[in-house]
């Protein structure tokens, strides 16, 4: 009995030992963990304080940038304005007044619809140029559209595609009975471009009737601000410039301000 007795006291004293041996490792291990999580935070803090002055550094550099990228936006915007052609194709560039401003105008051309001698020529409210055609076939004048075909198959009015409305006219006669030597080659509401076939007539039978087979070309209407000009010489070809079509005056911003094309 005094043997087992001792027996158990032994055991009782292994067992407080490894009990006071795992509570000690534990506050070791809880204590290197709590060693551990402040050398992380003291490491993320120290990187957060870095990048924000990084950026704050950036921050105190930006309007400089910024103020050097406008200058340099400028020098290019001036470098292009002096290098860009001073006209363009169909375009005019005047220079007015001080400063760097611009002012546009557009022109546009029409054509005669046949050849031929000019025979009258006016300027008054409704420029109008008279062809003696040198064959029976009459041509567009300018692209655009048909808006009106005349029953008798002599006349049509054209809108041009820069709004410019013209009337174009075979003889001087409204009789249906010569409708016979007319051959319209479009239709009403037609677009047609430049050149475009739009009317044979019978020459020698009209001649032989006593009607004139004059070719009448009235600038019958403009877009405002537009203006018209006479420009038909004494003899013209087909498509040949007869009237020049001049845009308003557009003044553009100062070069300064203007963007790229």
């Amino acid at each position: 009995m005094e043997g087992y007795g001792a027996k158990g006291k032994d055991g009782r004293k292994m067992l407080m030992l490894g009990v006071m041996w795992m509570m000690t490792a534990a506050v070791v291990g809880f204590m290197l963990g709590r060693v551990s999580m402040y050398g992380q935070v003291g490491a993320l803090e120290e990187v957060s304080e870095r990048t924000e002055g990084e950026r704050s550094t950036e921050e105190r550099h930006s309007p400089i940038e910024e103020r050097h990228s406008v200058k340099e936006r400028h020098s290019r915007v001036e470098a292009y304005s002096r290098e860009r052609p001073a006209a363009r194709e169909g375009r005019h560039f005047l220079r007015r007044g001080k400063g760097n401003h611009e002012e546009e105008r557009e022109s546009w051309s029409v054509g005669s619809p046949v050849s031929g001698y000019v025979a009258e020529q006016s300027d008054g409210e409704k420029p109008t140029v008279v062809v003696d055609p040198d064959s029976g076939q009459v041509f567009a004048p300018a692209g655009g559209k048909i808006t009106r075909l005349f029953p008798l198959g002599n006349a049509f009015r054209l809108l041009t595609e820069f709004g410019t409305q013209l009337y174009v006219q075979v003889g001087d006669v409204g009789d249906e009975l010569l409708g016979r030597y007319y051959r319209p080659r479009v239709v009403q509401n037609e677009i047609v471009g430049k050149g475009k076939l739009l009317l044979e007539f019978d020459r020698e039978g009209l001649a032989a009737e006593g009607v004139s087979c004059d070719v009448r070309v009235c600038v019958e209407g403009f877009r405002y601000g537009h203006s018209v000009k006479d420009t038909a010489g004494e003899r013209v070809r087909i498509g040949e410039e007869i009237f020049r079509v001049q845009g308003e005056v557009r003044q553009e911003a100062p070069l300064r301000y203007r963007a790229f094309d």
